[in-house]
């Protein structure tokens, strides 16, 4: 990647280079004849310029695929798949069994309550909170 980084860099100044000097040959001279600008081909012309844009545009996906910027994009094997495809059930499964075992633990009187206590007490909100909930809800900006 740090090839791609310092190839982007030398591009980005080599249009930089090509767009200053093309502006400034177009406004060197406003006043003069077009056919005199045309001749005084010295710092740059509009067909270089187009050069050196074809060539970034050309180039800099080379540059990027050379240092292998590209991860592989091909779908996986049939093999790949089913052992992606297991390993996601295995997790389902293990996640299934956990919700399971908690679902089964018996609950006594005393922990039911203390546990709708508990949610009870984190569902509780501030004044501040109640005023805002408010506010939004009938559509006022306080």
């Amino acid at each position: 990647m740090k090839t791609s980084a310092v190839a982007t860099s030398l591009i980005g100044a080599l249009v930089s280079a090509q767009c200053s000097a093309f502006i400034a040959q177009s406004s060197a001279a406003p006043n003069s004849s077009l056919a005199a600008r045309h001749q005084d081909n010295t710092s740059c012309d509009r067909l270089t310029f187009f050069k050196t844009i074809a060539t970034v545009a050309v180039g800099t996906p080379l540059v990027a695929c050379a240092d292998g910027g590209f991860e592989d994009l091909a779908m996986p094997s049939a093999d790949e798949q089913k052992a992606q495809d297991e390993a996601a059930m295995q997790e389902r499964l293990r996640r299934k069994a956990e919700l399971q075992a908690q679902a089964r633990r018996p609950v006594g009187y005393a922990e039911s309550m203390e546990a709708e206590r508990r949610k009870q007490k984190n569902l509780e909100k501030s004044k501040e909170e109640r005023r805002a909930a408010l506010c939004e809800e009938l559509g006022r900006g306080c």
